[in-house]
């Protein structure tokens, strides 16, 4: 395509040439004959062409890029030869101002000669550098996220509303145990242990049509996913929806999570065994205490007793006129007494025998009472029918855990009224223990050196019951307990 020295101006008679020229586009109309290129105004106006004729073929060079400049000469010419109707390039051209922008280049043929062969091509020329501009920072976007993405340590996959796979990064195929490949377009079914399928294509559609954007997977049970090679594992997953051109997409972000459960389930079997190794030593230290308590009672007690006899002999067979002799039998007799004394309340704190021998409502009320005797508050005690005669380790742990809470409220509370009440409802025993105290600060639950409280927690976890300790400062303290019967107890009942 030579360059062309042809008059400036078209033919006066070519009345469409004309009308597409001055239409305020950017048009070209070529005459492949004789190798004439009209440009409109706005060509020329917008782009760099160099100075001279209008219709000189060979001004492209002058503004289009040069790495972009082959590829435009030879569909050009494959256009000119008739080899192919039309043509599309996206090109670079210099502006008037200098700068290289992206252009659309259109070109078609619109008349052919009596030869067959292409006699006019007419095209346009569209200015899309801001649409280049918004696809390099869209490709620049997707690039940033698919790094993003792909170093996230948690796996992350998408599918479509069919549920086939669109997504899946690098963290997804270290835990599943294919490559991308394997999995694009493919039913998100094959990373679910089929016995799960129907339910999770279930679940996801569910979730689909209540609008929420995203929400946790482990709400109310485990999810189980598949490897590649067949084994199952468990996962904390969170799935999120969006709408794309009217098309629905579900992204789950999951976690292989079995070390995790592998503890959880170690330590909850630590904590079992812990817990039936705390019943068994509670169980034994209390049968211990009881020995020893009655061992205290009967055989010292009566010794003590003995003597008292013996001492009471010496008082009525002695010389009465000894003062010093009386005296000193006074004497013996208060120590004696305190003795006495010491000796019934070391036996009662070890384990009052009336819990055994009388039962726990009995010994709740004797507890009541020495409590109030010692600290100087009224204790207010209730026991319903059904809860006076628990079978043991219950009965034994209800009373320690009212022996500590009336502890904690004579020595700490500063109490003036504690309410305790002990109810059977269903399979379980229900205890209360209120008072009026100056109540619980926040560190007071945390107090190093202070096991009043976590004893009453490690009493009530060891019978697999719970308890709630609430207090505000000034307001008092409220203790309240919830432990199972135990089967022999129910079977009772």
């Amino acid at each position: 395509m030579p360059p062309d020295e042809s008059p400036a101006r078209p033919p006066s008679d070519d009345c469409w040439r004309e009308a597409v020229l001055t239409a305020g586009l950017a048009v070209f109309d070529w005459d492949v004959p004789s190798g004439r290129i009209w440009r409109s105004p706005e060509m020329l106006s917008n782009w760099d062409y160099p100075a001279g004729p209008n219709e000189a073929v060979d001004a492209a060079r002058a503004v289009i890029h040069p790495d972009d400049f082959p590829a435009f000469w030879t569909r050009m010419g494959q256009v000119g030869a008739g080899a192919v109707p039309r043509a599309t390039l996206e090109i670079r051209m210099r502006s008037r101002e200098g700068a290289w922008r992206w252009v659309r280049w259109r070109a078609r043929v619109t008349a052919t000669g009596p030869d067959g062969r292409p006699a006019r091509v007419v095209g346009t020329v569209n200015d899309i550098d801001e649409l280049w501009k918004g696809r390099d920072l869209a490709r620049e976007s997707q690039m940033r996220l698919q790094g993003i993405v792909d170093s996230a340590m948690d796996a992350i996959i998408s599918v479509d509303g069919e549920q086939h796979i669109t997504l899946f990064n690098r963290a997804a195929e270290r835990i599943f145990g294919y490559e991308p490949r394997e999995v694009l377009g493919q039913r998100l079914d094959m990373l679910i242990p089929a016995r799960f399928h129907a339910e999770h294509r279930d679940h996801v559609e569910s979730f689909g049509r209540t609008g929420v954007s995203s929400r946790p997977m482990m709400s109310r049970r485990i999810v189980t996913a598949l490897r590649r090679g067949g084994e199952e594992f468990p996962i904390d997953a969170s799935i999120s929806q969006n709408e794309i051109r009217g098309q629905r997409f579900y992204t789950v972000i999951l976690r292989d999570v079995s070390v995790r459960e592998r503890t959880r389930r170690e330590l909850a079997q630590a904590r079992e065994d812990l817990r039936e190794l705390s019943v068994a030593s509670r169980t034994a230290r209390e049968q211990e205490n009881s020995r020893i308590s009655r061992e205290l009672h009967d055989e010292l007690g009566q010794n003590l007793t003995s003597l008292k006899m013996d001492l009471a002999w010496l008082e009525t067979h002695g010389p009465p006129e000894d003062e010093k002799y009386l005296r000193t039998l006074s004497g013996m007799r208060s120590v004696l007494d305190s003795t006495v004394a010491a000796t019934r309340r070391i036996s009662a704190d070890l384990r009052p025998l009336m819990l055994d021998d009388l039962g726990l409502a009995a010994a709740l009320e004797w507890l009541a009472e020495e409590t109030s005797r010692r600290h100087g508050f009224v204790v207010k005690l209730a026991v319903d029918e059904a809860s006076t005669n628990l079978a043991e380790p219950l009965a034994s742990q209800v009373y320690r855990i009212v022996q500590e809470g009336l502890t904690n409220a004579g020595r700490h509370a500063a109490a003036a009224n504690v309410a305790v009440t002990l109810r059977s409802v269903g399979r379980e025993v229900l205890l209360d223990i209120e008072d009026d105290g100056r109540g619980l600060a926040p560190e007071d639950l945390r107090k190093k050196g202070s096991f009043g409280l976590v004893g009453i927690r490690e009493r009530v976890y060891t019978l697999a019951g719970s308890v709630e300790i609430r207090g505000d400062p000034g307001e008092g303290t409220a203790i309240h307990v919830r432990m199972p019967i135990p089967a022999e107890r129910q079977e009772d009942a």
